[in-house]
């Protein structure tokens, strides 16, 4: 009987769980299909049938959003941006991270860089302000490259400590031993190995870059330098919004993200758990 039980209860936790997922799933999901479907309609049908089938898929709202916002000037300046800081993030996170994790551990300035992840963007915005003008970084790609860079840092070395301790020490001792060098032990050796956790920290990292609007809203105002966030804004009108513009310029510029995280989502997921069971 309690095996019986037990199985009975296993499945209906597991129908629940399912469930759950399900739902969750489809709550997800329905924002973006209405998106997709609202990028052929005008804004009649978008009001009228919210969630119905285009009665005609309207390519000219991707044709005028591409001309009228910039679309692929922007969509290039913001894939640089992103890259650039990217690169920088994840060479300069993951040396701190090893030198954290296997050099000179310390949980003082381990809480000190991690602590970064919790502080609102906002808090931090009128001196960053003031000291990217003082540095003659306003309104310049490389200004934005550093500030995305910066404010990714904390979450990259939260994510890649966690990962590098589960890397076995008796690999750097046998390094060691054959005479690499400090530096040449991280990057011939360590670095190849935290291949699944540095998938992780870039494509969240570029992710972050990519969707962000606040900082290049600010600190962007010159008109060929700006991001695909703000040129998506500038497709919102003041007084009425044509949200079939509006909506395929949001595909637009979904469509590169989605394909990033469609190609490294294994890696993703591989080191998250691997920075959740050692971090």
């Amino acid at each position: 009987m309690n095996i019986a039980g037990n199985s009975a209860k296993k499945k209906v936790l597991s129908l629940a769980r399912n469930t759950l997922m399900v739902i969750y799933a489809f709550s997800t999901l329905v924002p973006f299909l209405w998106i997709l479907l609202s990028s052929f309609k005008n804004n009649n049908e978008i009001y009228i049938t919210p969630f119905a089938l285009p009665e005609t898929f309207l390519l000219s709202n991707y044709v005028t959003a591409w001309k009228t916002a910039h679309i692929g000037l922007y969509l290039l300046n913001s894939a640089f941006i992103s890259t650039m800081a990217v690169v920088i993030v994840v060479i300069i996170g993951s040396m701190a991270s090893y030198i954290l994790a296997r050099v000179m551990p310390n949980q003082f300035l381990y809480s000190y860089f991690t602590l970064g992840i919790m502080v609102p963007t906002t808090t931090i915005l009128i001196p960053t302000f003031i000291l990217m003008r003082s540095l003659s970084l306003y309104d310049s790609q490389f200004g934005l490259i550093i500030l995305y860079a910066v404010s990714n840092l904390s979450l990259t070395i939260f994510i890649l400590v966690g990962f590098m301790k589960s890397i076995p020490k008796e690999i750097e001792e046998a390094a060691e031993l054959d005479g690499c060098s400090l530096p040449r032990t991280f990057f011939q050796i360590i670095f190849p190995l935290c291949k699944p956790g540095i998938s992780t920290v870039a494509t969240l990292a570029f992710l972050n870059c990519w969707n962000e609007y606040l900082f290049a809203y600010v600190f962007i105002s010159s008109s060929p330098l700006k991001t695909i966030t703000q040129g998506i804004y500038a497709l919102k009108g003041t007084y009425n919004t044509n949200y079939g513009l509006l909506t395929a310029g949001l595909v637009m510029e979904i469509i590169p993200v989605v394909i990033a995280y469609i190609f490294f989502q294994e890696q993703v997921v591989a080191g998250m758990t691997a920075g959740a069971v050692k971090g």
